[in-house]
C-alpha cells in the first residue's frame, strides 16, 4: 500500500494532531500514522467517522482502496501537486549524527529513562520538548543516539532526524545553515541566525521530525534550534542542570551513573571473560569511577585488550594499573576525526581528565580553588554539609552555586552536597592547600568532640571525620588525632565500626 496522502492533507490543512484526529474517531495516534503512511486501512468503521470528522468522501480522502494514485497525482493542480510531492519524500537522516556504539544490544542500565523519554518525545501536543542533563562522561550523547535507532521513534518520526552537536564554542551559523542545506533551502551568505531559522522553519512546515540539540553549554545558543512545527519534537542534552531546566522544565531528566551491577555488564561487554577471571576486580574498577560510563568504556576497552589471550597476570596487572587514579583519568583513546567529543578541542585525545578539564578551565579561579579544597572530603555517596564545605574552603557560599550550576557538585538534599569520584579525583591530583587540610582535621575534630554523645550526627559524618582522623596521622597532626580518637572511640566501640581497632592503632604508630 501507499501513503495515504490525502487523508494526510486534510489532517494537516486542519493543524490537527494525529493525536487529535484518533481522540474524535476512537483509536490511537499510532493507528492514525498508520493509516497516513499506508501501513493499513481503515475498517468500514473507522472510514464512516473519518468521513464524517472531515465532512469529505471516502475518495476525497483515500479511502477507497485500489485508488490509482497516478491518476490522483494527475487530476492536482500545481500547488496541490507540489504539497504531495514534499510530504511523500524520503526520510532526512542528518550525517551528523555520531555513529552508534559498536556494542551489541541495548543501553546497559538505560530501560526506564528510554521508556520515559519515547513517552515525552511522542507526546500529543506541540513541539514537545525533553532534555538530559549529568556530569561529563555520564553517556548523554549516547542514549541521544540511541533514540535515533530506536524503532518507536523511527516510526514516529517517520520524516526523520536533525542533529546538532554544539559544545563550548559552537559555530551557531554554520550548523544552522547545514540544517536549512539539508532542507533545500538556498539563502544569501550574508543571511542572519533569525533569517535562517524562520526559513528553516517554513521548510519544516508539518514534517514530523525529530531535533536534537547535543552537548549544549550556553541556552541562548540550544534555544536557535528550537525551530520545528507542531508535528516536531526537542530533545537536548547539556552538562548544565539549568540549562537543562530553562529548555524543558519538568520533562528534564538527570542522567545518573550506573549502578555497580551494569557497571560490571558493561565491563563484561567491552572485555568478555574478565569478571569470571577477576570478578572483585572488577567491582573495585566499577567503585573506584563511580559507574560512570565514559571511564568505565575507556577502561574496558584497554582491558579487552590486555585480556586478549586470556592470561591471569596480565589482567591483574591491567586491573591494578587502573585502580591508580592517575592512571584511570589519563587513560586515552584514539578517534577518528570525525569522532571526536564535541566538547574537546580537535586534536585532543580523548580521556576522562581531558573531558572534566573543559569544564573545570571554564570556572572562576576561586571556584577552581574551592573544588580542589572541596576534593579533601570522602566522594560520593558520602556528602557534608555546607557548614563544613565554607569552614574547610574559607570561601563564599555562592561559589558552590557555581560548581553546582557547571555540574561539578551535586546536592544531597538541603544543605548537603557531594562529589563524584571522578571529579574527586581530578581535583586531588591539580594540589590542594595544607591550610585547607588543617582545617578539616580542625573542623571535624571539634565536632567529634562537640557531639560526642550524638550517635545520630556521629553516624552521618563517619566518613569525613575517619578522613579526618586519617588525615591527622598521615600528616603527624598528633594533638588533634589524640583528641579526636578519645572523643570517637566511645561511638565506634558501641556501634562495633570495622575501623574501630585501626583508628585506635594510629596513636601508636605515631610514637
Amino acid at each position: 500500500m501507499k501513503p495515504n496522502l490525502r487523508l494526510k492533507r486534510e489532517r494537516e490543512l486542519r493543524a490537527w494532531s494525529q493525536a487529535k484526529v484518533a481522540e474524535e474517531v476512537g483509536t490511537d495516534p499510532a493507528t492514525v500514522s498508520r493509516w497516513e503512511r499506508g501501513l493499513s486501512f481503515p475498517y468500514p468503521y473507522f472510514r464512516e467517522r473519518l468521513c464524517t470528522l472531515f465532512q469529505k468522501s471516502p475518495e476525497e480522502l483515500g479511502l477507497v482502496q485500489g485508488l490509482d494514485e497516478d491518476a490522483v497525482r494527475s487530476s492536482l493542480s500545481g500547488s496541490d501537486y507540489l504539497y504531495e510531492m514534499t510530504t511523500s519524500r524520503s526520510p532526512l537522516r542528518d550525517p551528523a549524527i555520531p555513529l552508534p556504539s559498536v556494542l551489541d544490544g541495548a543501553l546497559v542500565g538505560r530501560d526506564e529513562l528510554l521508556v520515559d523519554l519515547r513517552q515525552q518525545l511522542r507526546a500529543a501536543h506541540v513541539l514537545p520538548l525533553a532534555a538530559i542533563y549529568g556530569l561529563p562522561g555520564v553517556g548523554k550523547t549516547s542514549l541521544a543516539v540511541h533514540l535515533t535507532h530506536d524503532p518507536l521513534i523511527k516510526e514516529h518520526f517517520y520524516d526523520g532526524v536533525l542533529w546538532v552537536s554544539l559544545g563550548p564554542s559552537p559555530n551557531v551559523l554554520a550548523q544552522l545553515a547545514r540544517w536549512g542545506t539539508l532542507l533545500g533551502i538556498n539563502l544569501q551568505n550574508n543571511s542572519s541566525i533569525d533569517e535562517w531559522a524562520e526559513a528553516i522553519r517554513f521548510a519544516i512546515g508539518s514534517r514530523k521530525l525529530l531535533l536534537i540539540i547535543d552537548d549544549a553549554w550556553n541556552l541562548a545558543d540550544a534555544l536557535v534550534f528550537k525551530v520545528g512545527g507542531y508535528n516536531c519534537a526537542c530533545l537536548l542534552t547539556t552538562r548544565f542542570p539549568h540549562i537543562a531546566l530553562h529548555f524543558a522544565g519538568n520533562s528534564a531528566h538527570a542522567l545518573h551513573e550506573l549502578t555497580e551491577i551494569d557497571g560490571a555488564a558493561l565491563l563484561e561487554r567491552l572485555a568478555p571473560g574478565i569478571s569470571a577471571c577477576e570478578p572483585q576486580g572488577v567491582h573495585e574498577l566499577v567503585r573506584s569511577v563511580g559507574g560512570l560510563p565514559l571511564a568505565l568504556t575507556l577502561m574496558g576497552k584497554y582491558l579487552r585488550v590486555q585480556a586478549y589471550n586470556q592470561q591471569p597476570r596480565r589482567i591483574r596487572a591491567a586491573i591494578a594499573r587502573l585502580l591508580n587514579a592517575r592512571e584511570r583519568l589519563y587513560l586515552d583513546e584514539p578517534y577518528a576525526p570525525l569522532d571526536r567529543h564535541t566538547s574537546l578541542v580537535q586534536g585532543t585525545i580523548l580521556s576522562l581528565q581531558a573531558v572534566i578539564a573543559v569544564s573545570d578551565h571554564l570556572l572562576p579561579p576561586e571556584a577552581q580553588r574551592m573544588l580542589r579544597k572541596l576534593a579533601l572530603f570522602p566522594s560520593k555517596p558520602n556528602s557534608f554539609t555546607e557548614e563544613a564545605a565554607l569552614a574547610v574552603t574559607v570561601q563564599e557560599s555562592d561559589l558552590l552555586d557555581t560548581l553546582s550550576d557547571a555540574g561539578l557538585l551535586e546536592s544531597r538534599g538541603p544543605g548537603r552536597y557531594m562529589l563524584h569520584q571522578t571529579i574527586s579525583d581530578y581535583a586531588r591530583l591539580q594540589g590542594n592547600e595544607v591550610e585547607a587540610s588543617q582545617r578539616f582535621v580542625n573542623y571535624f575534630v571539634s565536632q567529634v568532640e562537640e557531639h560526642a554523645q550524638n550517635y545520630e550526627i556521629l553516624e552521618l559524618e563517619c566518613n569525613n571525620i575517619l578522613a579526618a582522623l586519617r588525615m591527622a596521622y598521615e600528616q603527624h597532626i598528633r594533638p588533634e588525632l589524640e583528641r579526636g580518637i578519645i572523643a570517637f572511640s566511645v561511638f565506634l566501640e558501641a556501634s562495633r565500626h570495622p575501623y574501630a581497632h585501626e583508628v585506635r592503632g594510629w596513636l601508636t604508630l605515631m610514637e
